[in-house]
C-alpha cells in the first residue's frame, strides 16, 4: 500500500541532531514491523504547503503531530481541514496521531483546544473501550508516551470511542471504518521524549516534567500501535 505522510509540523530545531523529523520517525516505525515491508510511505510537507495533487494516487493517509494548535492562524490548517473532508468523503482509510487526531476530529464536527489542567507529557495508560477488528490485541489497557498541552473535547458525532486516559477523556476514536486516531505518539521513543521534555520545562513546569521523566521508566507499547495502525490501513488494500 502506498501511504501519504501529511506531515503537519517539524521537530523542534533546538532538539540535538540525532533526532529525525516526525515523517522519518513513522517510517522508520512501520518498516521495523514484518508488516510495514509491505507499505511505502510517501511524505508530503502540508505544514510547507505541499498538499496531494490527488487524493486517488495514494491508498491511505496518516496526518502526524505538530506545535500548532487545530485554532492557529496557519495557512496550512484550513487547507488541511478541507483535504480532510474530501480524504473522509471519499472512504479511503485516514490516520490522525496527536494534532492529527485533533485537527481531523476538529474538521469533522467534534472539537479541541487547550486543556485546562496542562500538559499530559510521558508514558500514559490508555483503558481501552473498544477492540475494532484492527486491533488484534484483546489487553484492557496500553501504556503510550504523549506530549500534548491540546486535546479533542468533544469527538464528532457518529464517532467510536477507541480508548480513553485519565488526563484525556478522548485517547482514541475511530469513525466508521476510515478513521482512527490517537492523541498519544507511537513513534516517539523515551530517549526523544526524555530531551524533548528539557525544552518544554519552561513551558510544562519543573513538576509536570518531572513527573513525566518518572513515567519513561514504564515500558510503553509504541510498537503495539503502529500494528493497529498498518492492520487498520491494511484493511482497505485492493
Amino acid at each position: 500500500m502506498h501511504i501519504a505522510i501529511l506531515l503537519a509540523g517539524h521537530t523542534n530545531k533546538a532538539m540535538p541532531a540525532r533526532f529525525q523529523d516526525y515523517n522519518d520517525m513513522f517510517s522508520a516505525l512501520f518498516t521495523s514491523l514484518p508488516q510495514g515491508k509491505t507499505f511505502h510511505f510517501t511524505t508530503l510537507a502540508v505544514v510547507d504547503d505541499v498538499f496531494p495533487q490527488d487524493i486517488n494516487d495514494y491508498d491511505g493517509f496518516l496526518v502526524s503531530g505538530s506545535a500548532y494548535g487545530v485554532y492557529d492562524d496557519a495557512p496550512f490548517i484550513p487547507k488541511l481541514m478541507t483535504l480532510i473532508h474530501q480524504i473522509h468523503a471519499a472512504g479511503k482509510p485516514l490516520v490522525g496521531v496527536c494534532f492529527g487526531h485533533q485537527i481531523i476530529a476538529h474538521s469533522l464536527g467534534g472539537h479541541a483546544q487547550k486543556w485546562d489542567h496542562g500538559w499530559g507529557i510521558g508514558v500514559k495508560e490508555m483503558t481501552m473501550l473498544d477492540h475494532p477488528d484492527w486491533i488484534d490485541n484483546k489487553a484492557e489497557t496500553i501504556n503510550l508516551i504523549h506530549v500534548h498541552q491540546d486535546q479533542v473535547t468533544r469527538l464528532p458525532d457518529g464517532a467510536r470511542p477507541i480508548a480513553s486516559a485519565a488526563h484525556c477523556a478522548n485517547a482514541a476514536f475511530a469513525i466508521s471504518d476510515n478513521v482512527f486516531a490517537v492523541q498519544g505518539h507511537p513513534e516517539f521513543d523515551v530517549d526523544y521524549t526524555d530531551a524533548l521534555a528539557d525544552l518544554l520545562t519552561p513551558k510544562a513546569g519543573a513538576d509536570c516534567i518531572q513527573a513525566a521523566r518518572q513515567s519513561l521508566t514504564t515500558p510503553h507499547d509504541g510498537k503495539i500501535v503502529a500494528g493497529w495502525i498498518l492492520a487498520f490501513f491494511a484493511k482497505h488494500a485492493a
